[in-house]
Formats: structure tokens, sequence, C-alpha cells
């Protein structure tokens, strides 16, 4: 089992934590996640202005679907918390796109802000625009046990 760390906007990763029904799909392109097993970890960095890693979720399964079944395996949206305008928006233009069923949200006891990562990961780390397997120093830094 791996832990890697994910860039979610704000809105979208609080919504893997709310107590009443959860995100459970995060919605990316291409071959997003293709590292992905299932029981790997995913640690959620929300992006600006928040800037730090908020907690954890577990790797459920990956699919590469046509737009029109990954919104209906979606639930129209609601799975990925997400409008059919912001999901058309997103997916202008592609054929095919990503989900990454999540599940076991767990937020961290306190955030972790994008200066306190500098410090552990070193002073010019920058969040993934994609998708990072985290090493072992840096799950110590989440205290985030292997």
């Amino acid at each position: 089992m791996n832990t890697y760390l994910i860039s979610v906007r704000l809105t979208w990763a609080d919504a893997f934590f709310n107590t009443h029904n959860p995100k459970s799909i995060e919605l990316r392109k291409g071959s997003f996640g293709a590292c992905l097993k299932p029981g790997d970890r995913i640690a959620i960095y929300a992006t600006w202005p928040s800037a730090e890693v908020i907690g954890i979720v577990r790797f459920v399964k990956r699919e590469s679907l046509a737009i029109d079944r990954l919104w209906r395996a979606s639930e129209q949206g609601k799975l990925a918390r997400v409008s059919r305008q912001q999901f058309d928006t997103y997916y202008a233009q592609q054929e095919s796109g990503v989900g990454l069923w999540v599940g076991g949200a767990e937020l961290l006891p306190s955030p972790i802000a994008l200066p306190k990562l500098r410090q552990s990961w070193g002073p010019r780390w920058q969040p993934p625009q994609q998708i990072q397997q985290l090493t072992d120093d840096q799950m110590a830094a989440l205290n985030v046990d292997r």
C-alpha cells in the first residue's frame, strides 16, 4: 500500500470530509491515477487560499469512461459534488474522463500548511500538478504511518 498526494481546489477538497454525504469520486482527465491500486491512500492538498494538506482518503477504483458514461457513473455529478455546467466545462473537448472512487475519508487532526510542508520537504517543494507518491520521510512529516 502506497500513499500519494493530489492537489484539489478547496471547495472540492472539503467535500471529501463532509460528514453527511461525502464526495466519493474525484474527476480527472487523461491517465491520471493509473498508478493507484485499491487500498492506496491519497492525501488531499487543498489549494489556495487554504494551501494545506487537510486529510486522507482511501482509493477504491479508477475508471476511464466516455464523458456521458462518467456523468451517469457519478450519479449526475452528485458523487463528485459538481453541477452539469461545471462537469461540461471541465470536460469540454474531451472524449473520455477518469473517475477515482474513494472512501474512508479522515481529516488530519490539524491541517499541514504549505510553509510547514516546505520546512519538512524542502524550500522549493511545490504541490503536485498531477499526483505524487510520498516517501516514508514525507509521510512522517504528515504524521501518517506507512
